[in-house]
């Protein structure tokens, strides 16, 4: 600080004091430092802040952001869309839609104003945002249908897997086929000689009674 003070004009140098030289120190300071407060104006939080510190009015320069020329949108967009895995015509049209949405937004926000007098922002964090929003929707959606798509391909192998089954099966009851007619014509046959069988028993039940009710005829008679 005394070789800064050492090399002004003779008629602005300090005495050497150390008062003096933090003095000095602090007009430099003051001369050099610039601050920079960077605020979006859209919603409350700009109104709040500028309720709270009247000086960010009072004693700051306030310099609007102007807004993105349209050669600046593309280069932005085609940044941020490059790092995602989309073909060039993919990318191509993602990139122009992003500049068209956010012309078209500055557009209707300045015939908003004009019709309703009320003032809608479109900055650059807007923008940003917009593609922040893009590229997750997009993942979103690309998760989606792989999700879908896998749930569609294991349906498809159980489906698949079933359709073999089936044809064991039906070649397993092919062989089985000739084993099970002759099994159906030894059942047949079973159920003949069930039929004739619960015929002779009939026949034999008949005569049975018939020498029944002849036996308790003669006992009957022989009481008397």
């Amino acid at each position: 600080m005394r070789q800064i003070d050492r090399q002004r004009d003779r008629s602005v140098q300090t005495d050497g004091s150390a008062v003096a030289l933090f003095n000095l120190f602090v007009q430099i300071t003051r001369e050099q430092l610039h601050i920079v407060i960077v605020m979006s104006p859209i919603g409350n939080n700009f109104r709040n802040r500028i309720r709270k510190f009247p000086a960010l009015v009072n004693c700051c320069t306030i310099d609007w952001l102007q807004p993105w020329p349209e050669d600046a949108l593309l280069a932005v967009a085609t940044r941020f869309l490059g790092q995602i895995e989309l073909t060039e015509n993919e990318t191509v049209a993602g990139i122009n839609m992003c500049q068209f949405f956010h012309v078209s937004t500055e557009k209707l926000s300045k015939e908003f104003l004009i019709r309703l007098d009320r003032q809608v922002y479109v900055t650059p964090t807007s923008y940003l945002e917009m593609i922040n929003t893009f590229k997750d929707l997009l993942a979103k959606k690309r998760e989606e249908i792989l999700n879908a798509k896998t749930r569609y391909e294991r349906g498809l192998g159980q489906l698949d897997e079933t359709q073999k089954q089936v044809v064991v099966m039906q070649e397993t009851l092919k062989s089985l086929q000739p084993a099970l007619i002759s099994a159906t014509q030894d059942v047949e046959k079973m159920l003949l000689e069930v039929d004739k069988e619960r015929e002779e028993v009939a026949e034999f039940e008949k005569v049975v009674k018939q020498d029944e009710a002849a036996a308790e005829v003669s006992v009957a008679n022989s009481n008397f």
